[in-house]
């Protein structure tokens, strides 16, 4: 068994606001969702309130070290903008030539 907890940090969003939740894996077991001793929600309002957590869970549980990842910063990759293929053309204009009218008498 390794002396490493492992625990992945997740960012969460709804109408009432942001909030982290942290899912512990151990060998030999599910993945699990870490939640407070006090009134055992699952939802941190800060990354530092999840790895603490982890830090007394792995304590409790005799392990050595905790591994926190951060699962936002992999997935917020953006592509780049692709350029426009239709050439644009130039915004000033030229001013029309003057037309000569004759006028016949």
């Amino acid at each position: 068994m390794s002396n490493t907890l492992s625990v992945r940090v997740a960012s969460r969003k709804s109408e009432t606001g942001e909030w982290y939740e942290g899912t512990v894996s151990i060998a030999g077991l599910k993945p699990t969702k870490l939640a407070r001793r006090s009134d055992g929600s699952t939802q941190f309002p800060t990354k530092s309130a999840v790895s603490g957590a982890a830090r007394n869970l792995a304590k409790s549980l005799g392990f050595t070290d905790v591994d926190v990842s951060d699962s936002s910063k992999t997935a917020a990759v953006k592509k780049a903008a692709k350029k426009s293929s239709v050439k644009k053309t130039s915004s000033k204009s030229k001013a029309p030539a003057a037309s000569s009218t004759t006028s016949q008498s």
